[in-house]
């Protein structure tokens, strides 16, 4: 009998991440509840992202999920955000409780299994002695830790360390994304740990190999060649100094960056061959990637949260064959298993060598097949392997 996901992770129209495709896999066979993010920062009344996401969530509150795809059904519950203290906790709880009951009513029977993709969950999950509220008295209790909490700058540090430790602490299953947090979550959580690095959606990406003959988007190919690209969220973790300065030594470069802008871009958009595209959507950006000539990860190695980043996105670029420049994240130094597919680099001056090296190749195919046997199918099937085998709380 298949079991039963509620899932604790990010918003379903956000960008996709590990999670995403995760829970996708696992929508195919059994039923999934996603709820949409609970809450890890605090609400800021000067932003006019917060204030519509409330906005759009007071209207639906009261409203039963709403089935998406498969049987994943998304749940957007209105909670009290960083919850720290006795009320809130009660009432955020009490709630999503509530509207857990109302859903798993009509998601079948099984084993129920939480998945916590953020490790404040551990608030909404049963304690290892508590009755789930179904047919089956105890559950499973999955954490998939795909970041090093307490390190993001704009997150409470303290209380994300607290919460992550409350959640190594009853899960019965930990998934770690790099081998930093693999490390760091066995020093609590001991043989409950295992690796899992991101896989890719292999078909999806390779087909930029034939959208590369066949013709690329329009707004790619009005960019002079070569094509430095990269794609996800704009945020201040990236090394806007160093794309900067790459900008300023190649000017007949184009940089494209695409995805939505959380920071201040204004000096760079003052570079000609810096060109700023929005979002895309993800089904769409292996086309995207068949107008690269190289793909850069230029995360600013002086954030601390960089020692834990396994980016997804190397796979993704690596499957469409595009040949990638990154910086010296400590996964790549142990993890680089595609050879010069990947280069990294340290020091600024590395970069230039490295990306006129990449953007010359003509072996695409060869790159694509270097990560074809991690797909994301395959990555689930390790995971499913080892949650059932796992015993129960």
């Amino acid at each position: 009998m298949n079991s039963r996901i509620i899932a604790f992770t990010k918003d379903w129209d956000d960008v996709p991440t590990s999670a995403t495709h995760i829970l996708r896999g696992m929508g195919k066979d059994r039923p999934v509840l996603w709820i949409s993010s609970i809450g890890t920062r605090k609400f800021n009344m000067g932003s006019r992202k917060d204030l519509s996401r409330v906005s759009s969530r007071l209207c639906s509150c009261f409203r039963r999920a709403e089935l998406k795809e498969n049987n994943i059904r998304v749940l957007k519950p209105v909670l009290i955000p960083q919850a720290k203290f006795g009320f809130s906790r009660w009432f955020n709880r009490k709630l999503l409780s509530a509207l857990i009951a109302r859903e798993l009513r009509d998601m079948g029977s099984g084993l129920i299994e939480y998945w916590c993709f953020v490790p404040n969950a551990v608030d909404f999950v049963p304690g290892k002695h508590e009755n789930c509220g179904a047919e089956n008295s105890v559950c499973k209790v999955v954490y998939y830790c795909v970041d090093d909490w307490e390190k993001f700058k704009n997150l409470d540090g303290r209380w994300m360390k607290g919460k992550e430790e409350e959640m190594l602490d009853r899960a019965d299953v930990i998934f770690a994304a790099s081998r930093y947090l693999e490390k760091k979550c066995r020093l609590r959580a001991g043989e409950r740990v295992h690796y899992m690095p991101h896989g890719v959606t292999y078909d999806k990406f390779s087909a930029a190999l034939e959208i590369r003959k066949k013709g690329i988007p329009s707004d790619m190919a009005s960019f002079q060649k070569p094509v430095i690209g990269f794609y996800g969220n704009i945020y201040p973790w990236i090394d806007f100094d160093l794309v900067e300065w790459l900008a300023e030594n190649r000017p007949k470069w184009s940089f494209v960056l695409i995805g939505e802008v959380f920071c201040d871009i204004s000096r760079l958009k003052k570079l000609k061959n810096i060109h700023f595209t929005g979002r895309r959507e993800h089904d769409n950006l292996p086309a995207y990637c068949a107008g690269f000539d190289a793909g850069i990860i230029p995360y600013d190695m002086k954030d601390l949260r960089m020692e834990s980043v396994h980016p997804a996105k190397t796979r993704e670029f690596l499957a469409a064959g595009v040949p990638v420049v990154a910086c010296d994240l400590p996964e790549f130094r142990q993890e680089n298993v595609w050879g010069d597919a990947l280069i990294v680099c340290g020091k600024k001056e590395e970069w230039l060598a490295a990306l006129e090296r990449q953007i010359s190749r003509k072996d695409h195919v060869e790159i694509s097949k270097r990560v074809a046997g991690e797909d994301w199918s395959e990555r689930i099937k390790r995971i499913r392997a080892v949650v059932d085998a796992c015993s129960r709380a």
